[in-house]
């Protein structure tokens, strides 16, 4: 690293060192719950999706949801006037249910190279540039997680599992576990559904209202659809994005949402989303947890490599607040008809 970039280096690590209010950030340390919120936050920004569903601190790393649903109802009569034996008896209106969330130990581990430090240096701000650039790359590794994770491996493999499968237990998984009626393979042939003239959906219009359908009529505040870019390739008759082409949405590429409407639902194709699934759902019924103080940080100039090394750890997990307002299309079932008659 040249002496100016070291110079430009070690003022950052000064400032980030005020900032976290640290003597060393190459030592690790916690960090404070408020500074806490406003590293996620600067993640969650970078992404329109992010922005658009649930994410909270949560104090335990075992615990229930921290958000409410609509629940049974709470208006009726005790008729204590008529019978005083009988008491007027409160209901509890948050629906909070005992289904559990866990969070799990994530490790987000980044370098830069000094020939590459060396390169940027000359912009003032390369600091802030490169920042930006990580959390854009963790906002989508959560979005990508949060649509393939199925499991939680000792030692992750990027190689094996590159859509982050065995890094946490994302939402679709969730709902495999915790109400698998929910996930739906099966059509008129097991492991199968057909979308397409004699299939068991003649398009995406009728498998989306189908899938709202299955959720509960009081339910249906709020709810999209989001649909694999393949489902949305094959529609002839459905175009992408409406903001694809213009310039300030070119950032927020994990989340496009499609001309008009599909089964009568504002629909929207999402970053890794699996290509011919179909989900129907609020955004706010999506949660992204992180345990509160189980944050923690360290940055390391290591010259046997020649590279400035950062070191970040969580505890984190993904919750889907109420079961029965999500329902999905598994998109390993889902065939077309080719043009020789056949389903693929």
């Amino acid at each position: 690293m040249r002496t100016t970039t070291e110079q430009t280096f070690n003022e950052i690590c000064s400032a980030i060192a005020e900032t976290y209010g640290v003597a060393d950030i190459s030592e690790n340390f916690a960090v404070e719950a408020t500074i806490e919120q406003r590293l996620y936050d600067a993640v969650y920004e970078t992404s329109e999706f992010l922005l658009k569903i649930n994410h909270a601190l949560v104090d335990d790393l075992v615990g229930q949801s921290v958000f409410m649903s609509a629940s049974s109802g709470v208006t009726g009569r005790a008729g204590v006037e008529k019978d005083d034996t009988k008491e007027r008896q409160t209901r509890d209106v948050s629906n909070l249910t005992p289904r559990e969330y866990r969070c799990f130990p994530e490790e987000v581990d980044v370098h830069l190279t000094w020939n590459k430090m060396d390169a940027w240096a000359k912009f003032p701000d390369f600091h802030i540039r490169y920042r930006g650039h990580v959390n854009e790359q963790k906002a989508l590794d959560i979005i990508k997680i949060g649509w393939h994770g199925t499991f939680v491996a000792d030692t992750t493999d990027k190689d094996k599992y590159p859509l982050g499968e065995d890094v946490n237990i994302g939402w679709l998984q969730l709902v495999r576990r915790d109400a698998p009626e929910r996930a739906l393979k099966d059509g008129e042939a097991s492991g199968v559904i057909k979308i397409g003239a004699d299939g068991d959906y003649e398009n995406l219009d009728s498998a989306v209202y189908d899938l709202t359908q299955g959720i509960p009529l009081h339910k249906r505040v709020g709810l999209v659809a989001i649909i694999g870019d393949e489902l949305i390739a094959k529609d002839k008759g459905k175009q992408y994005a409406k903001n694809a082409h213009t310039p300030s949405e070119k950032g927020k590429i994990e989340l496009a949402q499609v001309i008009d409407t599909y089964g009568g639902l504002p629909s929207f194709q999402v970053s890794f989303f699996p290509p011919r699934g179909i989900l129907v759902t609020s955004f706010d019924n999506l949660s992204h947890y992180v345990q509160s103080g189980s944050t923690r940080k360290s940055t390391e100039n290591n010259a046997k490599r020649k590279r400035v090394e950062d070191y970040e750890s969580r505890n984190a997990c993904y919750y889907v607040e109420d079961l029965e307002k999500i329902i999905f299309i598994e998109d390993t079932s889902v065939k077309f008809k080719e043009k020789d008659g056949t389903w693929a």
